[in-house]
């Protein structure tokens, strides 16, 4: 994915962090994560099945605090329901991190890309300007990022397991949805009612279902 330079730093050095970060992930799950694993079909994990809403709330809190703990101490942020009870005399914009193909299957409603944010940068100067991404470790860096670049910048914990936990809908091309992409199966930590998708390649997305992986793995990221 392409991404705008932030003005004093080398694109390839901000792509080195990021890459660093999403390759900590798995690891830093296992250190931050409470809910067991389960060994399922080829050679996929993920949380374990029949687990209930509240168990996998819990588990999202867990991971969330330890990745934020361990990641971005020092960042602000807002819960979900900070953001829906925001004041309305300062415009706010969510930002969406993610990958395009993970973008593709849902957004939160009223949210940009960070292409469209970084494009039009200018225009946010004076916003509050809240990142978003599966869980918030992608769009916890951002936040710092934008902070030191002089932004009003914070971080949505939990991002769009916490939005699904709140009961909120999804957009997809301007219409309501359901489907949510969980960004590989060790992160569906959505509650029932909602459907997780992960993406076979850049170019599609599979279905997953409840506690379901199918039959072809995720790319290693």
């Amino acid at each position: 994915m392409t991404r705008s330079t932030p003005p004093g730093k080398g694109r390839s050095g901000m792509a080195a962090a990021l890459a660093t970060a999403v390759v900590a992930v798995a690891a830093l799950a296992a250190a931050v994560g409470g809910l067991p694993l389960q060994r399922l079909e080829g050679s996929r994990a993920g949380p374990a099945a029949g687990a209930a809403d509240g168990e996998l709330a819990a588990e999202l809190v867990r991971r969330y605090r330890g990745l934020r703990r361990l990641r971005f101490p020092d960042q602000p942020e807002l819960s979900v329901a900070e953001w829906l009870a925001r004041p309305q005399d300062r415009p706010a914009v969510l930002v969406d991190v993610r990958e395009p193909h993970e973008r593709r299957v849902s957004m939160l409603p009223g949210a940009i890309s960070q292409e469209d944010f970084e494009r039009d940068r200018a225009r946010y100067r004076s916003w509050v300007v809240v990142p978003y991404c599966t869980i918030g470790l992608r769009s916890g860096i951002y936040t710092g990022t934008l902070r030191n670049q002089g932004f009003e910048a914070r971080n949505l914990a939990g991002s769009v397991l916490a939005w699904a936990h709140a009961g909120l809908p999804f957009q997809a091309d301007g219409a309501v949805t359901r489907r949510v992409h969980v960004y590989n199966a060790d992160w569906n930590l959505l509650p029932r009612g909602y459907e997780p998708v992960v993406s076979a390649s850049p170019s599609g997305a599979i279905s997953i279902g409840p506690f379901s992986w199918g039959e072809q793995d995720p790319p290693a990221r």
